[in-house]
Parts: structure tokens; sequence; C-alpha cells
């Protein structure tokens, strides 16, 4: 038989070579750029030398860094060009790249949950990526979405099961925002636990060396996945990835964690006796193109050969500083640190990590070996933890931390792994230890299906809890419209929300006090289109603190947009908030409630206790405690006025000015729930101050009598003098000056008698009349 030729491919020629590596330079999608890009100075397979012109560098320099066009500006049209050189050959290329401009600055109003449904007991589409979308901008209450349509079953968003991709699994997921704002990131581990009939020892090194990389615009629709090997076959799996943005060097740092082994013999690699976990770093500016990995983290935790290490990091920037937390797996506890620098960013905790890669560093590696930029928070040897009060043990792992929408306050939740669900903590401050942090409880609540009960947090708490059997997941701050777009995109629940509002329908403030009890209404939106009603409607309740409240009551008709519904309020606190059933998603099967609203009632009015002596006024104003309340709304405000005049504010005692007629002087008091006491007062006018001198006198033998009038009063006077010698008038006698007449008796000598003074002014508009009297002794003239 004659033997066919067999044709050899030829080598390709060093210009063959540069020409592929210069059009393959650029990984990225270059025609909606919104970000750095790689621009690589060494072709990837020959090494050619890759040098960089731009038609644009004020756009995109010849480094890769990108200057976004303003928002509302044309997007910029750059051409890049690449030139390739190798052994003398030379080859060039171009890319007509396309950069979009700059998003809308944004506020975020809710919060989406991405995590997976389980492992070994999740099922077979337990470990895909979930998608849950806030209650409103409440971080505790949380909807399934994606549900088939007119069932209680909800289905992932992403999956790797059909077609089946890597190994079918998707774990971890950290859903990321890029720099700028407009494209997010969802990083997951491939692995699959379900029916694979291996051990965790074999997962750990013999496991997938990728990372799954999705992308997306608007968090609906999503690239298909990119399976990244970060890691060589030293490495015996890549678990947990995370990214953090680094301003300073304009690219984003992913780490996650790997087993690292001396060889690269992966089928034959012993799989009952593993290495240990390092937390692993590559940096990226596309999620397309990493940098070779090295060790972040590098502690052997193991007391012997358990394989213990650090896994599960994850970060938070916080008032100036980096915040780290990661998992120790010696304890099963989560530690946290910080820095204050982005230039301590990189820098490794442990020993530098060479080849040929230790397995085991016995005796275990301190937590306070090999000081760096990081710190720990709280006790440097690791006791300063998240602990979940009463529990010695538990697994702990899979942290996640993000900062509230509205308040200073810092959400850390943590999975539960041996307990059966996420445990929540909180703090005003990432500086405070971590055992120092408010514990809320374990929200393990099955909603959907077997269960219609919800024990989340206490008996005296709202209903609250995370989505249904989440495992390992990540908190994203939305803004409303990107809320708006998953539930409407995925089939979600109605979603009604509960507001307080006064009896006459004005909207109350949460949280404010009231001094009548309002009432509840009812809104809802429902993004599915199905134009249904809820099924049905029930109240829960809190007051002062007390047992959480369901009512018996159901209501299932005459349900409309609007509509109030009365409440049980107590004079103190309250909350309040719906139990509900969305008749689109199977009946009563998915339990739902809106976020609690609270408000506080306080319906006595304060007490208030006006007096005057002579020209002080003397004011005490309190709010008394109501009955059976813990607290009252407290003085908002206490004014007085005199007549009609300014108001001022109270003061213990107060110095009236003077005035001749008598004042009313009126008091108000004020509570913070709007309750008003007035109370008023009279303050004796001083008179017109006008004296009268008598003086008796011998003319010729005749007494007469004089008297001299002084106007000590501060505005002009009219007085007329009356006597049984006569009478005389005066008018406007000034302020301050003397007026005096003689009465001419005509008489040798004259009895006691009495003078009648009335005086008159006009005093603040009106006239005051007051008449005074004078006595003089008797005259006698006789010689």
């Amino acid at each position: 038989m004659a033997q066919l030729p067999v044709q050899v491919a030829a080598e390709p020629t060093d210009a063959e070579r540069a020409q592929t590596e210069c059009t393959s330079a650029i990984q990225a999608d270059v025609t909606d750029v919104r970000g750095n890009l790689t621009l690589p100075t060494v072709g990837r397979e020959w090494g050619s030398t890759l040098s960089w012109a731009s038609s644009a560098p004020d756009v995109i320099a010849t480094s890769g860094v990108v200057t976004r066009p303003a928002n509302g500006a044309a997007a910029a049209n750059v051409t890049l060009t690449a030139t390739a050189t190798l052994n003398g050959a030379v080859a060039t290329c171009e890319y007509d790249v396309t950069v979009t401009p700059m998003p809308e600055e944004q506020v975020y109003e809710r919060y989406l949950f991405a995590s997976f449904h389980g492992g070994d007991d999740g099922g077979r589409n337990g470990e895909q990526i979930w998608l849950s979308a806030s209650k409103g901008n409440d971080p505790f209450n949380w909807y399934e979405t994606n549900y088939d349509e007119g069932t209680s079953v909800s289905d992932p968003i992403l999956q790797n099961v059909t077609p089946p991709r890597g190994t079918t699994g998707l774990r971890d997921p950290s859903l990321i925002r890029s720099a700028d704002g407009d494209r997010f990131y969802l990083l997951a581990t491939d692995l699959k636990t379900y029916q694979d009939g291996q051990s965790w020892s074999y997962r750990q090194s013999r496991g997938s060396r990728n990372l799954v990389v999705y992308e997306s615009d608007d968090l609906v629709n999503w690239s298909e996945p990119r399976f990244v090997e970060v890691e060589d076959e030293h490495a015996g799996n890549v678990w947990a990835p995370e990214a953090f943005y680094d301003p300073n060097l304009g690219q984003y740092i992913v780490f996650w964690s790997s087993n690292l082994y001396p060889d690269t013999d992966v089928a034959n690699r012993n799989t009952s006796q593993i290495s240990y976990n390092r937390v692993r770093i590559a940096m990226t500016r596309d999620f397309v193109t990493f940098t070779e990995p090295t060790s972040w983290i590098n502690l052997d935790r193991s007391t012997g050969r358990q394989g213990w290490g650090m896994i599960d990091s994850t970060m938070i920037e916080a008032d100036g500083k980096i915040y780290r937390l990661t998992k120790d797996e010696n304890g099963f506890r989560v530690l946290l640190q910080s820095i204050d620098s982005w230039e301590d960013l990189y820098d490794t905790w442990g020993p530098e990590d060479t080849q040929p890669y230790v397995v085991n560093r016995n005796p275990i590696t301190p937590l306070t070996e090999n000081p760096n930029g990081w710190t720990m928070v709280g006790n440097p040897n690791g006791s300063s933890k998240w602990q979940i009060p009463g529990l010695n043990g538990g697994n702990l792992e899979g942290p996640l931390v993000f900062k509230d929408n509205v308040e200073d306050m810092y959400y850390v939740f943590i999975d539960y792994a041996s307990g059966g669900g996420y445990v929540a903590w909180r703090s005003d401050s990432m500086e405070k230890p971590p055992n120092e942090w408010e514990y809320l409880g374990q929200s393990w609540c099955n909603t959907t299906g077997l269960s219609s009960n919800c024990t989340a947090q206490s008996t005296t708490s709202p209903y609250w809890s995370l989505p249904v059997s989440p495992r390992h997941g990540s908190v994203l701050p939305v803004t409303l419209e990107e809320w708006e777009t998953v539930m409407s995109h995925y089939n979600s629940p109605v979603h009604v929300e509960a507001s307080i509002v006064t009896q006459d329908g004005d909207a109350v403030d949460e949280d404010t006090w009231v001094n009548e009890v309002p009432e509840l209404k009812v809104d809802w939106t429902d993004f599915n289109g199905t134009g249904l009603a809820p099924a049905w409607l029930r109240l829960v309740e809190g007051h002062n603190g007390g047992p959480r409240t369901v009512s018996p009551d159901v209501i299932r008709s005459g349900i409309t947009q609007g509509m109030t519904l009365p409440v049980n309020a107590v004079e103190g606190t309250n909350w309040a908030q719906l139990e509900y059933r969305d008749a689109s998603l199977g009946g009563d099967a998915v339990m739902l409630w809106t976020t609690d609203v609270a408000y506080k009632l306080d319906t006595t009015a304060p007490t208030v206790d006006a007096s005057v002596d002579g020209s002080v006024l003397t004011v005490s104003a309190t709010d008394p405690l109501p009955a059976g309340a813990a607290e009252n709304s407290g003085l908002a405000s206490c004014e007085y006025r005199v007549e009609d005049g300014a108001w001022a504010d109270c003061a213990p005692t107060v110095t009236l000015p003077a005035s001749a007629t008598d004042r009313t002087v009126t008091v108000v008091a004020t509570d913070r729930a709007g309750n008003e006491t007035t109370v008023t007062t009279v303050v004796e006018g001083t008179g017109l101050d006008v004296t009268a001198d008598v003086a008796m006198r011998c003319v010729v033998g005749k007494a007469v009598l004089t008297v001299r009038l002084g106007n000590e009063s501060e505005v002009p006077v009219d007085v007329e003098l009356s006597s049984s010698f006569g009478t005389r008038s005066f008018t406007a006698i000034g302020a301050g000056r003397d007026a005096t007449h003689a009465f001419t008796t005509r008489a040798v000598s004259y009895p006691a008698g009495e003078l009648e003074l009335t005086v008159s002014a006009m005093v603040d508009g009106e006239r005051v009349t007051q008449t005074l009297t004078e006595d003089y002794p008797a005259a006698n003239c006789r010689r």
C-alpha cells in the first residue's frame, strides 16, 4: 500500500508572528469602552515588542489610561495604532476604539443581593446565581426574583448547567460596579459539589483553576461567561473571587483563595493531603487580561496537617481607610483589618511565596507574624472576631460588607455555613472591633412553600429576612431605576408599600411623633403587569418594645390602591407592617411582607405654669410622660408675648418692661407631636406717675394753697386739678417737667381738705386716665 505524504504545517515567519501578536494585543471589547485599557508591551505568545500610538492621547493615552467624555457629550472615536517588532520583522495594525461618555452622578436608593443556594444539599440548580432585590431601601428585607410564572418557584438568573460549561456550577458570586458606575461585573467560583462524588480535599487539590466573569450594563442583559484560568497547575482550586478598584493605579485588584502545591502533576496529586489556602491577587483593567498572581495573605493556620489557611476576603472603603474582612480557617472566624494608605493595599501578610510552594508550615503561623501595612482592628491576636452570642464554634465564612444608603451605618452579613444561613451585624463605624458590633440575629426564613412562618431576629422585631437559603454572596447598592429594571425584567412579586398618614391623609415622615392615632396607607407596584391586587393583607404591629402582634383578621376583599387601614396605636413607640400574598405566585405559597414603618404617638399636651410678681414673669413648661409609655415627644418650643407683641423664647424668669396699664401675657408650649398648651396671666400696670406737692402761704393776711405737679411718667400728661377753691387744667405736661398753680382762698384760714387730680395721657395709642388724691392741711394766717 502506498503511503500518503505527511504534510507538516510550516512554522509561521517572524513577520506573521508579529502580525498575529499585533492584531490580538487588545483582548477587551473596543466598541464600548468605559474604563482603562490593557495595552501590552510584549506579545503573549512569541514575545514581540509592542509600542502604541493614539490619535487622541487626551482620551486614550499610550499607557491605556482612558479619560471619558463628560456626561451628555458625544462618544469619542479614537484610533490606536500598535507596532509589533520581532527579530527585525515589523507589523502594524489599528484598533478603532469608541469611548462612551461618563454617566450621570447616581444616588443609590435600593440594594441587590447576588448569592447561590447551597452546595451538597442545594439541589441540581443550587450552585447557580440567584439575584434578589431589596424591599424598598431596606437592607433587611428582600424579594426573590425570577419566579416561574404562576408558581412559587424561583430560578437562577445565571447558570452553567444548560448548556454545561466549566464544572457546571457557580458559587460565591461577587457583584461589583465599575469604577465609573455604569458597568457591572459578576465574579464567581467555578465549582459544582452536588452529586460530584468528591471530597473537599479533592476539590482543593484537583479543582478548577478558573474564575468566572460575567458583564452587564444594566443588570439584566449579561454576557456569556468568561472562564479565566488565573492559576497554573501548581494550584488546586480558585475560590471566592472578588475585585476592588484602586483609583491610584487605575486598576482592579482581583483576589481569591487557592491551595498551592510544589508540583504541576495534577492527575497524580494526593487528594487526601491538601496544602492550605492562600489569598492570591492579580490586577486587571478590563477583567479580560490579568497579571500573574501573587500571594497576598500567606498564613498556614494548621496545628498539624489540617490544610487550614485564610479564605473569603472582602473589602470596603470607609472614612479614608480600606477595611478587609477575611475568614481564618483555624476557628472558622472572620477577622477585620485596615490600612490608612492605598500604597499599603498590596502588602503581603505572611512570608513571601516562592517555588517550590510549601504545603505545610507546621507549627501554626500566628496572626501576629510578618507585620505589614494591614493592622488588625481590635486585638492583634484575632480574638476580636464576629461571634454569634452564646455560640462557641460554628463555621462562619463568606462575609459581605456594605454601607447603608441613608444612614452612617455599616452591615456585615456572614454565612453561618454549619447553622443554616446568614447572620447579621451592624455598626456606625468600621473602626469598631468586630466583637463590639451590634448583633442583629439570624434570618433563615423559609418563606416559600414549606413554611408560612418567619421568626427572624426576635419575637419583638418586625418580620425581616434575607433571600431564601442564600449562601456566600454580595450586596450591591443600586439606583431606583436599576432596581426597577431588575424587578420588571425578572418575574418578581408585587411590591407593596405601607406608609403612615394622618386621618386627613397627610403623609407622616418615618419615625416621627404624631398627636392623633394615624392610619396605614397601602400602595403597590405590579412590575409584571398582571393587573392583580395583592391576594390578601394582614396587619403586623409592635408597641413600646413589646412582642410582635399579628392580626387574626385577613383582608381579602376591597383591596384598592391608596386604601388606608386602622392601626392599634399606643402612647409611645410603634411600628407596623403588612403581611401579604401575591396572587400571581401560587396563591398563599410565598410569604411576603412590607418593610416596617415606625411612628410615635403622644396625645398628652405639655404642662405650663406662668405667674407674674411685679414685673417678673416666671414660666415653667414640661412635657409629661403619657400613661403606659416609655417616652414622650418632649418640648419642641415654649414662647411668650405681651399683648400682641413679638414672640420670644421662654426663660425661667423674665423681667418685663414697665407700663402704666395692665397687660396680658400669653405663654404657648408645644411638644414634638404637635400638642399645644396656652396659658395667660396679667402683669399689673404701674399707672401714670404724677406727684403733687402741696404748700400754704399767707399773702396779705390771706391763705394761699400752692400745688406743684411733677410728671415722672415717660409720656406727656394732661391734669385737671380740683379743690374746694376751684379747678385748674394743665395740658401736655412734658415727661420730667413740672407745673404749678396757686389757689387764692381770700380767707384768713381754712380747714384741712383733699385735692383731686384727674390725670390722662396717650399710652401705646390708647387714652389712659386715672384719678389721684392729695391731702392738704388746715391753714391759719391770723397773727
